[in-house]
């Protein structure tokens, strides 16, 4: 009998210097994911809902589809994982009254699936979104 998975759930909280409006929309362009996140290689639409996702974590190489299962304009987007490592999470966009975007990025994925170690998981998340908010604020930034 199949062992049921090991969900862990990690999340960071970034506050961005632009307007929630400009914040969604680049977060959007999933195409742009590999300039700021760190193993993702590649990512790209197959239909109005569904991704590919390929990335790389300590040398071996991994693909998923993914499902856009919410949008929420300015709000939320969420997605899950159809097939490959098992995931799920959701961006959650809040406006300040500074003008900034509060941007809480939440993931929930299968520990047994390569990614036992949440530690290395939530940093690898606050990476990510640390070199979003450069993106948003400079420009720029590199991915690992």
């Amino acid at each position: 009998m199949k062992k049921p998975p090991t969900f862990i759930s990690v999340e960071h909280t970034v506050t961005i210097a632009a307007p929630i409006s400009d914040v969604f929309e680049r977060w959007q362009r999933i195409e742009d994911y590999p300039r700021f996140m760190e193993g993702v290689r590649e990512i790209s639409w197959l239909d109005e809902k569904r991704f590919r996702l390929r990335s790389e974590s300590g040398g071996e190489f991994y693909e998923s589809i993914c499902e856009m299962v919410l949008k929420i304009p300015g709000k939320r987007l969420a997605w899950r994982t159809l097939s490959g490592a098992d995931s799920s999470g959701a961006a959650c966009f809040e406006s300040s009254s500074d003008g900034s975007t509060s941007m809480t990025l939440k993931m929930r994925y299968d520990g047994d699936n390569g990614w036992q170690d949440s530690a290395q998981v939530a940093e690898r998340l606050r990476g990510n979104l640390e070199r979003f908010k450069a993106l948003m604020e400079v420009g720029a930034p590199v991915a690992s």
